[in-house]
């Protein structure tokens, strides 16, 4: 329950903002107590604010409450700057608008646009912005910006301090700043003289002391994200030119940044990567500064433990698991634009580091395949070493720097340091040519002692940094809550001492963001620890990065993956302690819906998680604890009789088709959406892409043909149930029968497999939590196949992405040969058909078995076989999950929300391999989605 001056605000805001944007439910408010940290907060509110209105009338409301307010935009955050104890002002969803000029050489962004994303937009100019962190797929521009995230490639020159143009910021009393704008700047000098005067007074004071300006001047000669950024004051003179450039590694404690404007930077087409093997990690720092002198774009270093974490990977380098204990690798980048300049860069590195001894040859590569094993390697190292930790041990990571010229001793100090205190799980890698260092290691805060053992630990780990190397206690990932106790001790009292000056100016009343980069608390950092109780076996090594959560269908509609692992991790915390049952019914009750009812479980947080979590899988599982014997025997008669459910919904969709005609579109649309709100939401949304029944069963081939090449084709139970939407051609065949005919036109005999009309792939069972019952239905139909295949000597072709790829995940080691839709067209058919009538224009959409299948490139080249133009919607999942469109359509609504403006209007239909995502496609886009067979049969008759 919210305590008083919680529950005015909300009160306040309701007035102003609608209900659904400002959320108090325990179970959305602990799903957003979390950021990539160590660290829980769980907010009163949190408010999700759609634009910079809404953004300045709950800041200024939280002022005048004299409340403290977050700003969030992908919570990736490593230093938990990113949560909050009152209210949590989220901007992203909403926040996507963007504006590209001079030809791609600035670019303006609002601060909810993937870094990954931006890169995408300014792809076309050949530009990039200048951050590239290993988050840059999942962190979001407001983030990037308020951090300084640098990463990679960028170092400190190409840094959102350093490509910064403009920035338009949200004051704490609402008061907009513009500083592109003229007019802004002069409006702001009026209102806040004060401001000015004080950034004015402080550059005056450090101009003035040499002493303190020499110190700012040293301390920014590598990286440095501790505190303020005071480089402000010595590289610029005019105040607003010192103001916009403070914002940039603010962590969000000065002000809310609305856009930010950068100068983007070149984005090389060529480019070529090489692993260096060195006996030691001090032998490696010895070749940093040969690189250095050398052409090259990164040079990151990776220590054995960092190795070992991904020596299993399929891709991975055979010699990964022979280097010796002490080894290290350098991962050394070079960038031209031509590939004479390329090679030129490759012969001056090899020339350059010639002098230090590697562990056997390097060559440099730009094989796609290795060379994105080579960077997502690095970029995921966080959370692959994070996910070796023990399970209920928490995964720690700090972000220092040292002078180049003492990064091999500093390196030794560590792994020294590290081995004082036992923590021999320790990783170390980072941006060698920055002398910048991530330490990574497994932490238990379960016991005081652990907990003790951690502050000690930090208090050597910040005077080794400080005192014996004068380097930086943070180098990019910002200051937070783990380093403020310490910044004083980096910068000392002169300069922290402007520092509080600093954050008065822009937050009198201390409530933005408060705790974060200042705090005179001087064990905050061990205080508000993150919880990580065991959970279940396939998310417990999760770290709550957040990388899936851009690939999450249901992210903003309820819960994303990584909340679903939080809420998880939540209900089990309060299982062990037994210390709030109320809130444990509670969560109990509401995960039925954000947990389960609404998670698409299509696999795609997998694809983005470096470790591979598949939250669908946790979701099944809960599913499956959920069931009851009665299930299981009900759903062994479906298994059964599968022919019979497929005979009845085949009958019912036709009787719902006689509705639809009798009553018309729109009150058939109305008719259903009410009985569906009368029934509890208990009936299916029925919606205008409604399929009829398919006209009859299969019919297999009364006698052989002439054909000299045959296939077996499984039409799955969606498409021997469901036939043609209302929008298809009265002309057209159902799919099941427009398929025979174009393999007989491409000259195969089809072949059933026995007892077709009762197969499956078994996903309607998994996929419900009946892993048993989805097994015996997928087991089944392999016995049919290999049969009906003459033991593997004919092709098995599956109509349905879907379902091939349930079935080939189970039985990737038969003794057949079956084919993906996308595979068979490709590999199969078109050789045998010609393209007489291709089209001007196409759009397709890859859906989630493609992604995963890694066949979006093949599906783009079967479009482009057929259509002079193709378009491919950028969409992750379109949320309809099975038949989860019907029972929840507003999974499917929330996921196919951005796609109208995706498609041309000279584009007429779309394309897809999955029966109930082109229903859905259909329902939302105003547009008719079909089959991809569909269109190969047009463009070949």
């Amino acid at each position: 329950m919210l305590v008083d001056r919680y529950a005015s605000f909300v009160h306040e805001l309701g007035q102003f903002l609608p209900d659904q944007q400002i959320i108090t439910n325990p179970i959305q408010t602990i799903a957003y107590g979390t950021d990539a940290s160590f660290y829980r907060l769980n907010p009163q509110v949190v408010v999700e604010v759609h634009n910079e209105e809404e953004a300045i009338h709950t800041i200024r409301l939280a002022h005048q409450n004299k409340l403290p307010i977050t700003y969030r935009a992908a919570g990736t955050s490593l230093s938990g700057q990113a949560i909050t104890d009152s209210i949590l002002l989220v901007a992203t969803h909403h926040w996507k608008n963007y504006t590209i000029v001079n030809n791609g050489l600035q670019a303006t962004f609002q601060p909810g646009i993937i870094g990954g994303r931006a890169n995408i937009l300014l792809a076309p100019y050949g530009r990039k912005i200048g951050p590239d962190p290993g988050s840059i797929n999942a962190a979001m521009i407001g983030g990037i910006a308020a951090n300084n995230a640098s990463g990679m490639c960028c170092g400190t020159a190409q840094n959102s301090y350093n490509t910064l143009a403009d920035i338009r910021l949200v004051f704490y009393d609402g008061t907009v700043l513009d500083t592109a704008d003229a007019i802004s700047r002069q409006q702001f000098a009026i209102k806040h003289p004060e401001i000015i005067d004080e950034i004015q007074a402080i550059h005056d004071e450090i101009q003035s002391d040499s002493t303190l300006y020499e110190r700012i001047k040293r301390k920014y000669k590598i990286k440095n994200t501790t505190g303020y950024s005071l480089n402000a004051f010595i590289d610029f003179h005019e105040p607003f030119d010192i103001l916009k450039h403070l914002m940039i590694g603010s962590e969000g404690t000065l002000a809310f940044i609305s856009t930010i404007t950068y100068n983007t930077v070149v984005n090389h087409k060529k480019k070529a990567c090489t692993l260096m093997a060195f006996e030691s990690i001090s032998t490696a720092c010895q070749a940093v500064p040969y690189l250095k002198n050398s052409p090259v774009s990164a040079v990151e270093l990776l220590d054995r433990n960092s190795i070992r974490s991904i020596e299993n990977e399929p891709q991975a380098p055979s010699y990964f698991k022979t280097l010796p204990a002490s080894a290290c690798l350098l991962l050394v980048e070079v960038q031209a634009s031509t590939q004479e300049e390329l090679e030129s860069k490759q012969l001056d590195v090899q020339q350059a580091v010639s002098p230090i001894p590697t562990l056997g040859t390097f060559v440099f590569t730009s094989d796609p395949k290795e060379y994105a094993f080579n960077w997502k390697a690095r970029n995921g190292l966080l959370p692959t070493t994070g996910a070796l930790r023990e399970t209920g041990t928490t995964c720690i990571i700090e972000d220092v720097a040292f002078p180049l010229d003492k990064l091999a001793e500093a390196s030794l100090a560590l792994q020294q340091l590290f081995a004082k205190y036992h923590y021999d799980d320790a990783v170390l890698f980072g941006h060698a040519l920055e002398g910048n260092l991530h330490l990574v290691f497994s932490q238990d805060f379960s016991t005081t002692t652990s907990i003790q053992r951690y502050a000690d630990l930090m208090d050597e780990l910040v005077n080794l940094v400080v005192y014996q190397f004068d380097g930086s206690l943070k180098a990019e990932h910002g200051t937070g809550r783990n380093m403020a106790p310490f910044v004083e001790k980096e910068w000392g009292e002169q300069a922290y001492a402007l520092m509080l000056r600093i954050k008065q100016i822009f937050d009198p009343n201390e409530v933005i963001n408060p705790g974060v980069m200042i705090n005179t608390n001087p064990r905050i950092h061990l205080e508000n620890l993150k919880a990580t109780p065991a959970t279940h076996p396939v998310v417990d090594k999760c770290i709550e990065c957040g990388f899936c959560e851009s690939h999450c269908v249901s992210e903003g509609l309820t819960l994303s993956p990584r909340q679903r692992i939080v809420i998880g991790r939540e209900i089990a915390r309060l299982e062990q302690t037994n210390d709030n049952p109320v809130l444990l019914a509670q969560l109990k009750k509401e995960a039925q819906y954000f947990v389960d009812d609404t998670c698409a479980t299509d696999g795609l947080c997998a694809l983005a998680c470096p470790v591979k979590i598949d939250t669908g899988i946790y979701v099944k599982a809960v599913r499956s604890n959920q069931l009851t014997a009665k299930n299981h025997q009900d759903a062994l008669y479906f298994v059964e009789h599968l022919d019979r459910l497929t005979h009845i919904g085949r009958y019912s969709l036709k009787f719902v088709r006689l509705f639809q005609n009798v009553l018309g579109d729109r009150t058939m649309l109305r008719l259903s959406t009410k009985m569906r709100k009368i029934s509890n939401n208990r009936l299916p949304q029925w919606n205008i892409a409604m399929p009829t029944g398919t006209k009859k069963n299969i019919t297999p081939t009364a006698s052989p043909s002439t054909a000299k090449q045959k296939v077996v084709y499984f039409p799955s139970c969606i498409n021997r149930t469901m036939g043609k939407s209302k929008d298809y051609d009265k002309s057209e065949l159902d799919l099941k029968d427009l398929i025979v005919l174009l393999l007989e036109r491409a000259g195969y005999e089809v072949i059933y497999p026995s007892g077709v009309d009762n197969l499956c792939c078994g996903m309607p069972f998994s996929s419900k939590g009946f892993e048993e019952e989805g097994t015996q239905k997928s087991t089944a139909l392999e016995t049919a196949l290999l049969t009906a295949s003459d033991q593997g000597k004919y092709p098995v072709l599956f109509d349905m992405s879907p379902c091939f790829y349930t079935f080939n995940k189970h039985h990737d080691h038969r003794a057949f040969t079956c084919y993906d839709p996308i595979d068979f067209i490709l590999d199969v058919a078109l050789p045998q058909l010609t393209v007489t009538r291709p089209r001007e224009e196409v759009t397709i959409f890859p859906v989630c078995s493609v992604k995963k299948l890694g066949l979006e490139e093949k599906l783009l080249q079967v479009a482009n076989r057929c259509a002079k133009q193709v378009n491919i919607l950028d969409s992750n999942c379109c949320g309809f999950a099975g038949d989860r469109g019907f029972t929840f359509p507003e999974l499917n609504q929330h996921g196919t929300q951005n796609l109208k403006q995706q498609i041309p209007p000279s584009c007429t239909e779309g394309f897809s391999t999955s029966r109930t995502c082109e229903i859905g496609l259909t329902a939302h886009s105003e547009h008719p989605f079909k089959s991809i067979f569909y269109l190969i049969e047009e463009v070949t008759r």
